[in-house]
């Protein structure tokens, strides 16, 4: 799943703006032979991605940002069981190996990159082989080091991650490969 996700912040194909938040992503299983760019449009400050590789198909919306990002400096941490949370490095490792140019991901407060996110849910918090895909809608910044509880609702279809009552982000699982 990384090649593809590096796909998205190579300079060399897509050559994408840096100044850029992910709202929406959806990964599926089914891929492609080949590396495969089926959709790159632009509408005013919003850009929708869709490409495939072996490894699937990702299907990305993005908002380019036209001011500088307000956000929270430090960081929430929690106990909870079912959490998240990323550090700096991990983050950083993250955006060198998919070559994200973005500083958001690369300053101080180091915000989680939502592919990041996607990739640690998809790999490690689903538990049957029947989902074929997973879209996620990003509603606030996760921060490195922020310990964010993950909620199983509709019975294990959609995983919520939230800070105390801030919900971060809404995952929802697919059995089915998306057609458009």
């Amino acid at each position: 799943m990384r090649n593809l996700l590096a796909l998205l912040t190579d300079e060399e194909t897509l050559n994408l703006p840096t100044n850029c938040v992910i709202t929406k992503a959806y990964f599926d299983t089914q891929g492609t032979d080949a590396t495969v760019f089926h959709d790159v449009e632009y509408k005013g400050n919003h850009i929708s991605v869709c490409m495939s590789n072996t490894s699937g198909t990702l299907w990305v919306n993005l908002l380019q940002l036209t001011r500088p990002l307000q956000i929270r400096e430090i960081p929430k941490v929690d106990d909870s069981l079912k959490s998240i949370t990323f550090t700096k490095d991990e983050i950083i490792q993250f955006v060198e190996d998919v070559n994200d140019r973005n500083r958001i991901h690369r300053e101080d407060p180091y915000i989680v990159p939502g592919l990041l996110i996607l990739e640690y849910l998809w790999t490690h918090m689903i538990n049957s082989n029947a989902k074929v895909g997973m879209s996620i809608r990003f509603l606030s910044p996760m921060l490195a080091n922020d310990c964010v509880s993950i909620e199983s609702q509709r019975e294990g279809n959609v995983l919520v991650g939230a800070l105390d009552d801030m919900i971060l982000f809404k995952a929802r699982l697919h059995d089915e490969h998306r057609t458009n």
